[in-house]
C-alpha cells in the first residue's frame, strides 16, 4: 500500500479522479467531497500536489461545479424559479476568478513610485504658526 509523506498508508486511490469530477458536477465542493470519502480538505490538495492526474480531475471538478451554479442562476433568470441570491453566492465562491466583487486599488503615487504619501498629523489647537 502506497504511503503518505508522514510513512502512513495514503487512502488515495486514483478512482477518486473520476469520483471527484462526478461529485462535484452536482454542484459540490471540495470540502463536500473531502467529507464524502472521510478525509479532510486538506488531504485533497496533498493528493492534488502528489498526484498531477488528482490535479487535473480536481480542476476539471471545480469547472463542472461552475456550471451546475451558472445553470441554477440561468434557470432562475429564465423561469424565476430557485433563490437568485443562493445561486449567486454559490459561483461567488466558487468561481472567484470571474464571479467576485473585488477592486483592485493602485497605491502608486502620481509620480509611479511605491513609495507611501506622506501624511502629517496636525494637533487640533495647531494654528500651523511656529
Amino acid at each position: 500500500m502506497p504511503t503518505s509523506r508522514g510513512g502512513r498508508p495514503t487512502k488515495y486511490d486514483p478512482m477518486y479522479c473520476e469520483a471527484i469530477i462526478d461529485y462535484m458536477a452536482e454542484g459540490y465542493s471540495v470540502t463536500a467531497f473531502a467529507g464524502s470519502i472521510l478525509v479532510s480538505r486538506a488531504t485533497i490538495y496533498v493528493w492534488a500536489n502528489e498526484h498531477l492526474e488528482f490535479l487535473d480531475a480536481l480542476k476539471v471538478g471545480q469547472a463542472r461545479s461552475a456550471i451546475w451554479w451558472e445553470n441554477c442562476l440561468r434557470d432562475n433568470a429564465l423561469t424565476g424559479k430557485g433563490n437568485a441570491t443562493a445561486a449567486i453566492f454559490g459561483l461567488k465562491n466558487r468561481v472567484v476568478d470571474d464571479w467576485r466583487d473585488k477592486r483592485d486599488m493602485d497605491h502608486t503615487s502620481s509620480d509611479g513610485s511605491m513609495s507611501p504619501n506622506r501624511i502629517e498629523l496636525v494637533s487640533p489647537d495647531d494654528d500651523g504658526e511656529d
